[in-house]
């Protein structure tokens, strides 16, 4: 039986393990990601030889699981792991999250006996670093004329790397923020909201701990936007939270070309993670122009076996 748990600090150091030498690309491949939004998600680590299990609830109270990671695991055992531990808990195998390489897998090694759908909200944004460090050519013409108006409006403006002598300014700075947002906005909204700046202060309690890198404006001294992240691996950057106070015009545009400029430059790719269907954020995230839209799909065992 699988020892499904709820992951602490202390979990860390074997999921880096894990995920060590692997060239995965999307937003759930690093520790982080999945220990700052347990308590959104209810997620839970099991460790099976060197692959990586999680466990998870959805909005709908339904049971789901990521499909097995790390770098040489047996996807026929793993799979029996999880039918067996989804049918102790009262359920059929569902699995969330699968790329589309995932599935080709899953297809092979069990054919026809799982059911797949698109989750579109679920799709990873990737970027080239460098056309968000250049911004060239005429379909960035609007992110340039941002940041213009920014520096033409805000000639004190300072960009700083985040570090352990501003985070406090950062955590007084994400809790007016959410103040600010949540006021004229229903309860499912402001639950959401919450839920971020739980994650957001507990990435900056942890900053050190977590290998975390992140970056700020200040307009006359005052912080005006932040933004934190960490490598998933070599090649690509995970962009875990970014915020502004929209009071700034262009504060969004500048803090994501300035870290890009002064933190990003060693890393191919930036990965700005998923929409969640929201159409407002999928236009933002569109607007960039991504390099790589990562498809995700659902799995669900059709096939009755336990």
């Amino acid at each position: 039986m699988l020892d499904f748990h709820i992951p602490t600090l202390d979990d860390k150091a074997w999921i880096d393990e894990i995920f060590d030498g692997t060239e995965y690309f999307g937003c759930f491949c690093t520790f982080s990601t999945l220990w700052l939004w347990e308590e959104r998600y209810f997620t839970e680590v099991a460790r099976m030889d060197d692959c990586l299990l999680l466990r998870g609830v959805d909005d709908d109270k339904n049971t789901y699981y990521m499909y097995p990671m790390g770098k040489n695991y047996d996807i026929r055992k793993a799979i029996a792991a999880l039918r067996e531990d989804a049918e102790s808990v009262g359920t059929h195998l569902l699995i969330y999250c699968a790329e589309s390489w995932q599935c080709d897998e899953l297809r092979k090694a069990f054919p026809g006996e799982f059911a797949y759908a698109e989750q579109r909200g679920d799709f990873d944004y990737i970027y080239r670093t460098e056309d968000l460090i250049d911004l060239n050519g005429k379909k960035y013409h609007a992110k340039r004329n941002h940041i213009s108006r920014f520096v033409r409006s805000y000639s004190d403006w300072q960009y700083e790397n985040i570090s352990r002598a501003n985070i406090g300014e950062c955590m007084e700075f994400a809790g007016n923020l959410l103040e600010k947002s949540i006021v004229g906005q229903d309860g499912e909204e402001v639950r959401e909201l919450c839920m971020e700046n739980t994650a957001i202060a507990k990435a900056l309690r942890n900053y050190e701990a977590l290998g975390m890198a992140g970056g700020l404006l200040r307009v006359g001294g005052k912080v005006v936007a932040m933004t934190i992240g960490e490598p998933i691996n070599s090649r690509v950057f995970v962009t875990h939270f970014e915020k502004a106070d929209t009071d700034y015009d262009g504060a969004y545009t500048m803090i994501n070309n300035q870290f890009a400029i002064n933190r990003l430059s060693d890393y191919e790719y930036n990965n700005r993670e998923e929409d969640m269907d929201k159409e407002g954020l999928r236009k933002a995230k569109l607007s960039y122009y991504p390099a790589i839209l990562l498809e995700k799909f659902s799995a669900e065992d059709v096939s009755g076996n336990a």
